[in-house]
């Protein structure tokens, strides 16, 4: 009795944190799933702040990596970003599975919607040069989560934090401490 106990207990513990933003996972074309990267090893990628997301800069045209294996939800170069250029991706495993990540802004050769991709595999280039780079929580259609309370321009918001804590466990250096709390994207979106 208390191993079936304990195995309803493991099973709704894994079951209880649900994606908010993204559409049902699709089957995963990769047999094995590769851990998640941090893409920010390169010493050319400067921390800068965060606000709807995190900004990084950098110093030479890099590789934007995708952090987990993924699949492109979305890709477009006439958006209404800064640099016009952005790309979301939904995690397809780990702890993030189903998130969806957006990069936006100074960017070139997209990967197009529809691709799979492993993690680590370069999805786009980052520019050197204003507008920079931001990478942020998105919602299934590139949204950033914070829009809806993205009031004034660099004004730090819950998503960004949650953004910033997750390229934190992944052993990145981000230039505004988040403190504490999650790492995922809330259902609650302001505060």
């Amino acid at each position: 009795m208390a191993a079936l106990a304990a195995l309803a207990a493991s099973a709704a513990s894994a079951s209880a944190r649900v994606p908010q933003y993204g559409p049902p996972l699709p089957a995963s074309p990769f047999s094995q799933p590769r851990p998640y990267v941090n893409p920010f090893t390169n010493s050319a990628w400067g921390a800068a702040r965060t606000d709807m997301g995190v900004d990084w800069i950098p110093a030479h045209r890099l590789a934007v990596q995708a952090i987990g294996d993924a699949v492109i939800l979305g890709s477009d170069s006439h958006a209404d970003w800064p640099g016009h250029h952005i790309i979301w991706y939904q995690l397809l495993d780990g702890t993030h599975a189903g998130d969806i990540i957006y990069v936006a802004e100074h960017l070139r050769k997209l990967i197009p919607a529809g691709s799979f991709v492993r993690a680590g595999q370069r999805i786009a280039v980052a520019l050197p040069g204003d507008p920079w780079t931001e990478w942020g929580w998105a919602t299934e259609y590139g949204s950033p989560v914070a829009y809806p309370c993205y009031k004034v321009d660099g004004e730090h918001t819950r998503a960004g934090r949650e953004m910033a804590r997750f390229m934190q466990n992944l052993g990145a250096h981000v230039y505004n401490s988040p403190g504490p709390g999650r790492s995922f994207p809330q259902a609650r979106r302001c505060g």
